[in-house]
């Protein structure tokens, strides 16, 4: 008996998966069968009434064969509420299979179509447009950012970044960039530009400096805007260091200078002589320009026009006229009183001569 049970659990083992609902599937009509059996010997057993010729008679009184007849009927609509509420619908073996196969299908079309599409001269083909520029332009943009026309758009949309240092590293106008996808090929670049400080004048025009210490291509004089900061400075660090200073300091106050250039003191080799739009000047060491320039804006108030505001040390108004007056030398008066005070011996001898001789 055990070898007979062990050689009937190998045979189901090795059976197919069709094979094994197909043999669940007999079992289960074979039990339905049994259910209809049992439940048509409960009706037979049972008083059913019917409606025949427009009279209820019991099942005695009528034949076995309209009796059977009824019995059916009442099984069959029974067995098919049970159904419905109970049995659920079996899906085929074919409907499994394509269940089953569905997402292969879909990655394996996926992949067929973006095949095709690369091949396709339009997975190369993008569109560029530029948001926040007022100095630069979008065809230096695209020579910035390396962008080849045999580059496929999918490229730029999955790694923007190279692009971006790209154009960091060579655009000196750019301050921020980044690059935004639109639907189906369209790039935009959206840039923050560096603001210019000042000015350098050289041959042939002006040198535009940019708050990062950069200096850009030469403009003439009729590109200047109305009000404008010239650096007269040779050294370019000293450039460079300033208008970082200056960048930390009110826009207002920037706008406010005219032209900056060093002041040739001995003392103070950094000292810059600063000549402001309303006429006045300043002088400050470079090195102290953020903490001692802003007082500027509360001074200019009670200034008269052409006054000069010493903050080499410490903070105190002059004038021109008042620096121009010069100075009576100390040793001079001094040669002067010496002299009267000769003269005045000289005399005082004489005339005690003159008496003297009256005198003999």
């Amino acid at each position: 008996m055990a070898k007979e049970k062990n050689k009937q659990a190998e045979e189901l083992v090795a059976l197919t998966e069709w094979q094994k609902r197909n043999i669940e599937f007999l079992k289960k009509k074979k039990q339905q069968a049994e259910e209809e059996r049992k439940l048509k010997e409960k009706l037979l057993s049972e008083k059913i009434p019917l409606q025949v010729d427009s009279e209820v008679v019991e099942t005695k009184e009528i034949s076995e064969e309209v009796k059977e007849k009824a019995v059916e009927e009442k099984v069959t609509s029974k067995l098919k509420k049970e159904k419905k509420i109970k049995a659920p619908k079996e899906k085929s073996l074919g409907q499994l299979a394509f269940q089953k196969a569905l997402p292969v299908l879909l990655l394996a079309s996926v992949v067929m179509v973006a095949s095709i599409f690369m091949i396709t001269p339009y997975s190369k083909v993008k569109k560029f447009s530029v948001k926040g520029n007022r100095r630069t332009n979008l065809e230096a943009l695209v020579k910035a950012s390396k962008v080849k026309t045999t580059d496929y758009w999918l490229t730029l949309l999955a790694s923007p970044g190279p692009y971006e240092q790209a154009i960091l590293r060579s655009n000196p106008w750019v301050k921020r960039v980044s690059i935004t996808y639109e639907f189906p090929n369209h790039f935009q670049f959206n840039v923050t530009e560096f603001d210019i400080i000042a000015y350098a004048q050289v041959d042939g025009g002006y040198q535009p400096i940019l708050e990062n210490g950069k200096r850009v291509a030469k403009i003439t004089q009729s590109e200047l805007p109305k009000s404008f900061l010239i650096l007269n400075l040779e050294d370019e660090q000293a450039i460079q260091d300033l208008v970082k200073r200056l960048s930390k300091l009110p826009k207002k106050l920037v706008k406010s200078i005219k032209s900056i250039s060093l002041a040739n003191s001995k003392t103070t080799p950094d000292l810059l002589l600063i000549e402001m739009q309303d006429g006045n000047l300043i002088r400050v060491p470079q090195s102290q320009v953020t903490v001692k320039l802003p007082y500027y804006q509360k001074l200019k108030k009670n200034l008269e026009s052409g006054s000069i505001i010493d903050m080499e040390v410490g903070i105190y108004r002059t004038t021109e006229a008042i620096e121009n007056q010069p100075e009576t030398p100390i040793k001079s008066q001094q040669n002067d009183s010496d002299k009267k005070d000769e003269k005045s011996v000289d005399n005082q001898e004489q005339t005690r001569t003159e008496q003297t001789t009256e005198t003999r």
